[in-house]
C-alpha cells in the first residue's frame, strides 16, 4: 500500500513532439496539458520543470467532491504563475463541486471555459489556431458536433473522456488535428498487466495525433498501480524543411 501511494504522488512530467505540416506557423508552440488532479495539490517541483509555454490547458477533473475551494484556488494560482492563457474543458467529477462556486473561482483566475465551444488563439507571429472543447456533462446543456466549428486553422480538441472521441464518426474526427484527453487515469490499479482501462499515451495515426493523459491526481483512493501521475509538455511543430 505504501508503494501505491508513493506511485500515486511521483509526478512525471512527459514531453511530446507534434510535427504537423497543417501547423501555421514556422515559431514552435509549447503547451502545457494537466488533467484529472482532482484533490491533489500540484507540486512545485512538478511545475518548476516547466518552462516557458504558451498555453495551459485543464483537460478536466479539476476538482472532485473531496476538493475545498481553498485546495481549488491553490492549484489554479500556482499555474496562474506562468502568466499565459489557461483554458479549462470540463470533466465528469468537476459536477460534484457547486456549478456557481467552480464558475466563480475559474472567473477569478481568468480561466476560458470551452464548453461545446471553441477560441482562436493567436500564436506569437500572429497565426491563429482553433482551440475546441466538448463537454458532454454539465457547464452547458449537452450539445452536438454541430457547436464545434470547422475551421481550416490547425484545430486542437480537448475533450476529457476518450471515448466520446473515439465515438466520433470519421468524418469529425478528421476535423481535428491534435487531441487532448484523461479520464480512464490509465485504470490507475492494474494488475499483472490488467486494469479496467487501457494505458495512456501519445500516438499519431492518419495524421491524427492523440493524447490520453493518464492524469495528476486520482480518484476514490491515492493509489497508483501500473500506471503513473503525469502532466505533458507538448511542442507543436511544422516538419523541418516545410
Amino acid at each position: 500500500m505504501l508503494y501505491m501511494f508513493f506511485k500515486s504522488q511521483h509526478d512525471h512530467v512527459r514531453t511530446h513532439v507534434v510535427q504537423d505540416s497543417h501547423f501555421p506557423s514556422t515559431i514552435p508552440l509549447t503547451l502545457f496539458f494537466i488533467s484529472d488532479i482532482h484533490n491533489r495539490i500540484i507540486k512545485e517541483g512538478t511545475l518548476s520543470q516547466v518552462k516557458e509555454v504558451d498555453l495551459i490547458i485543464i483537460g478536466g477533473d479539476l476538482v472532485d467532491k473531496r476538493t475545498s475551494l481553498e485546495k481549488l484556488r491553490t492549484n489554479l494560482d500556482k499555474l496562474r504563475h506562468f502568466q499565459v492563457p489557461i483554458y479549462f474543458v470540463p470533466g465528469n467529477n468537476d459536477h460534484e463541486l457547486k456549478e456557481s462556486e467552480l464558475l466563480e473561482v475559474l472567473t477569478e483566475f481568468s480561466i476560458q471555459v470551452l464548453s461545446n465551444e471553441d477560441d482562436v488563439f493567436e500564436h506569437k507571429d500572429g497565426s491563429p489556431l482553433m482551440l475546441s472543447g466538448m463537454d458532454p456533462y454539465f457547464l452547458r446543456p449537452r450539445h452536438t458536433m454541430a457547436q464545434i466549428h470547422h475551421s481550416d486553422c490547425f484545430q486542437i480538441l480537448c475533450v476529457h473522456d476518450p471515448f466520446v472521441y473515439e465515438r466520433m464518426n470519421k468524418k469529425d474526427q478528421k476535423r481535428f488535428h491534435l487531441v487532448l484527453s484523461g479520464h480512464t487515469h490509465g485504470g490507475q490499479i492494474r494488475f499483472l498487466g490488467f486494469g479496467p482501462y487501457k494505458r495512456g499515451g501519445f500516438r499519431t495515426y492518419a495524421s491524427r495525433h492523440l493524447l490520453v493523459s493518464e492524469g495528476y491526481g486520482t480518484s476514490v483512493w491515492p493509489l497508483r498501480l501500473g500506471t503513473t501521475a503525469e502532466c505533458h509538455i507538448l511542442t507543436i511543430r511544422r516538419p523541418s524543411g516545410l
